[in-house]
C-alpha cells in the first residue's frame, strides 16, 4: 500500500484520459448538488476532503468498469497547459472517492451533463469568509456555455484553472462592471479584491488530494477487505457485486438477476442474493466437469469468492436461467416446510438442495431422490443443529458433498445431530437460527387454526400470536424473555389473531371449552389444541384455570415439552434430548 497526492490538475488530467475508472460493484453517483457545493467550498480553504482509495490495474484481477460519469471525453479541450502533461500508461480502479472525483470532474472540466458551474465573483468578496457556499452558483445547462454570466459577475468554474485568463476576468469585472463605484477613488481597494478573489482561485488550483494506493497484486478478498472497512456507508462489498464487476457485460449480471428476480417473485421476497445463483451453478458445474477419478462423497467443492470469480462467462451464460429457475423451486419447497421470508432459518442449506435437484433435472447420469421424508428429515435436521461455527462456504461444500454421496454413490444421507431439550428451547432468542427453525416446525404440522378450528395450508397467511400477552410483562410482571419466547407463540389465521388481541388464555380458553362443551365438539376442541402444542385437556373443567398468571411459567416448561417431541416427530432418532425437567420443577405445576 502506497500513500501521496494528487495535484488538481493531475486529477483532472486522470479523469479526463480514463486512466481512473469505476469498478461495475460501486453504486451509481448519487451526489445532490449541495454535497458537490460543500466539496468545492471545502477545496478553496484548503479543507481536507478526505483520501481516494485507488487499485493499480492487474491482469489477474480483472474487474469490468466504467467511465466516471461526466462528459469529458470529447467535448472539453484545456485552455492552457494546465491539464497537458507526459502521458502516463498507470491505470487505477477507483474504489472509494467516485463522488468526490466525479463532482470535481464535472466542475472543473465543465463536464455535467446538466448542468453549469459558476463563481460569483461578488459573493466570493462578501460572502466567502462566512464559510457559506453561495458564491458557487448553478444554471441548467442549455445549447451554450457561456464563459461569464450576469454582467461578467459570473465565471464559469472550470476556467479559473486557465490561470491568465482567469486574472484577466477578474480584473475586468472590478474594474469594468460599475458594481464597485467606491473602487473608481480608491485603486488600491480594487486592486485588494481582485487579489483576494484570485487567491481564492490560486488556492483551488493548488490543492493536493490525498491518494491511498492498493498493490497491483492485491488479491479479491484484500480489496474486499479494505473496500467494507473504508466504504462511508457501510455497505458490504459482496461476492456478487464483484462478479457484476468481473464478467460484465458479457454476462451482464445485474441485469440476468433482474430479470430472474421479476421472473419469480419469491426470490426477491426472500431476500435472496444473486450470489446464490452463481453457488448453484458452480457446484452443478464442479460435477459435470468431474471426470469421476473417486466417488463424489469424496469431493470437497466449495463456492468460495475465489472460485464464483473464477467460473467462465460462457459457463455462466449457459447455466444461469436454470440455476435461478431451480433455486426458486427450492425456496418453494422451503414455505412448504414452513418457512417465510421473516422465519427463513438458513439461505445456506437451500443452496446445495437447488444444485441437487439441477442435476436430476439432467439426463446424463442416473440419480437417486426417491425419499422425500428423508430429505425433509436431513433438512430440519440441518437447520436445527447448533453450533455450527464453520465458515458458510464449508458447510455448503460439506452438504453438497453429503447429498452428492446420497444421490450419485448411493450412499446413506445421514442427518445432523439436533441437541435440543425444554430448557434450551426456553431460552431460544428470536434471532436464533433454531426459534425460526420451530417457527417453521409449527407452520408446517399445525394444521388447524386454535381459534377457529379453520384448516391451516401452506400457502396460508399466518401470524405470530401471544399466547399470554405481551402487555402482561408490564402489567403482571412477567418474565419480557418468556412472553417472546418460542414457547408462548403459536400461528394462528389474521381474523383469529385480532379477535384473540391482548386478551389472556384464561379467559378465551374458557370460552372455547365452554362454547364446544355447548355444541358437543369438545373432542374436536381438544384435537385441535393438541395440534396446536396447547398443554392440557380441554375436557377437564379446570382446564382452562391451569392458564392462570401465576402458572405462566409452569406453561411454559409444559409446552417445551411438547415442542421437543414435536420436533421428534420430524428428526426422528436424530433428536439428542437430554432429560426433561426433574420432578420437583413441575411438581407445583402439576395441573398443568
Amino acid at each position: 500500500m502506497q500513500t501521496t497526492s494528487y495535484s488538481l490538475s493531475e486529477l483532472l488530467r486522470r479523469a479526463k484520459d480514463g486512466g481512473l475508472t469505476i469498478p461495475q460493484f460501486q453504486r451509481p453517483f448519487i451526489w445532490r448538488e449541495s454535497q458537490v457545493k460543500l466539496l468545492v467550498d471545502s477545496m478553496s480553504r484548503a479543507y481536507p476532503i478526505g483520501s481516494l482509495l485507488l487499485l493499480a490495474k492487474n491482469p489477474d484481477l480483472s474487474l469490468s468498469t466504467r467511465h466516471i460519469k461526466a462528459e469529458i471525453e470529447e467535448r472539453y479541450s484545456p485552455r492552457n497547459d494546465f491539464l497537458v502533461t507526459a502521458a502516463t500508461d498507470e491505470e487505477y480502479y477507483i474504489l472509494d472517492g467516485q463522488q468526490r472525483t466525479t463532482s470535481i470532474a464535472r466542475v472543473f472540466l465543465n463536464a455535467d451533463p446538466k448542468k453549469l458551474y459558476y463563481f460569483d465573483l461578488k459573493a466570493i468578496l462578501h460572502e466567502h469568509n462566512r464559510e457559506e457556499t453561495s458564491w458557487i452558483r448553478v444554471r441548467q445547462r442549455g445549447k451554450f456555455t457561456p464563459d461569464r454570466k450576469e454582467n461578467n459577475r459570473l465565471l464559469r468554474a472550470d476556467l479559473i484553472l486557465d490561470q491568465q485568463k482567469a486574472d484577466i476576468y477578474v480584473s475586468e469585472y472590478i474594474e469594468d462592471s460599475g458594481d464597485f463605484p467606491e473602487f473608481d477613488t480608491d485603486r488600491n481597494a480594487g486592486r485588494e479584491a481582485s487579489a483576494k478573489i484570485k487567491g481564492v482561485f490560486e488556492t483551488i488550483r493548488n490543492y493536493k488530494v490525498p491518494i491511498v494506493v492498493l498493490d497491483q497484486d492485491s488479491g479479491v478478498e484484500s480489496v474486499c477487505r479494505v473496500f467494507e472497512t473504508i466504504n462511508s456507508t457501510g455497505t458490504r462489498l459482496t461476492t456478487f457485486d464483484l462478479a457484476v464487476a468481473r464478467f460484465y457485460p458479457k454476462p451482464d449480471l445485474r441485469r440476468l438477476w433482474t430479470d430472474a428476480q421479476d421472473q419469480y417473485p419469491i426470490l426477491k421476497e426472500f431476500d435472496v442474493d444473486g450470489e446464490r445463483v452463481l453457488q448453484v451453478l458452480f457446484l452443478v458445474l464442479a460435477v459435470r466437469n468431474n471426470k469421476r477419478t473417486e466417488s463424489y462423497a469424496k469431493r470437497s467443492n466449495e463456492p468460495t469468492r475465489s472460485n464464483l470469480l473464477g467460473l467462465k462467462s460462457e459457463e455462466i451464460s449457459a447455466e444461469w436461467k436454470r440455476s435461478a429457475e431451480t433455486l426458486a423451486e427450492t425456496y418453494r419447497w422451503a414455505c412448504a416446510q414452513g418457512a417465510r421470508p421473516k422465519t427463513l432459518p438458513s439461505h445456506n442449506v437451500l443452496v446445495p438442495l437447488a444444485a441437487i435437484q439441477r442435476l436430476l433435472q439432467s439426463d446424463v447420469r442416473q440419480y437417486r431422490w426417491e425419499n422425500p421424508s428423508l430429505i425433509r428429515r436431513w433438512y430440519f435436521s440441518k437447520v436445527m443443529h447448533a453450533g455450527a461455527s464453520q465458515a458458510s462456504n464449508y458447510r455448503i461444500g460439506q452438504d453438497f458433498q453429503a447429498l452428492c454421496g446420497y444421490a450419485l454413490d448411493h450412499l446413506q444421507l445421514e442427518p445432523a445431530e439436533v441437541n435440543l431439550n425444554p430448557k434450551i428451547v426456553l431460552d431460544l432468542k428470536p434471532t436464533d437460527v433454531r426459534y425460526k427453525s420451530l417457527q417453521n416446525v409449527f407452520a408446517t404440522t399445525i394444521r388447524h387454526d386454535l381459534l377457529s378450528g379453520s384448516n391451516i395450508y401452506p400457502e396460508s397467511k399466518l401470524h405470530d400470536h401471544h399466547i399470554f400477552p405481551r402487555n402482561a410483562g408490564n402489567k403482571c410482571g412477567l418474565k419480557k424473555s418468556m412472553l417472546d419466547g418460542i414457547c408462548n407463540r403459536v400461528p394462528v389465521l389474521a381474523d383469529s389473531n385480532q379477535s384473540l388481541g391482548e386478551g389472556y388464555p384464561s379467559e378465551y380458553f374458557k370460552e372455547m371449552a365452554d362454547r364446544a362443551r355447548a355444541d358437543g365438539t369438545l373432542g374436536e376442541l381438544t384435537r385441535r389444541v393438541r395440534d396446536c402444542l396447547i398443554p392440557g385437556n380441554p375436557q377437564d373443567p379446570e382446564w382452562a384455570d391451569s392458564f392462570s398468571i401465576d402458572r405462566f411459567e409452569g406453561f411454559c416448561r409444559r409446552r417445551a415439552e411438547l415442542i421437543v417431541e414435536r420436533v421428534r416427530e420430524i428428526v426422528g432418532d436424530s433428536l439428542r434430548s437430554d432429560p426433561l425437567f426433574d420432578d420437583e420443577e413441575l411438581a407445583e405445576d402439576s395441573d398443568v
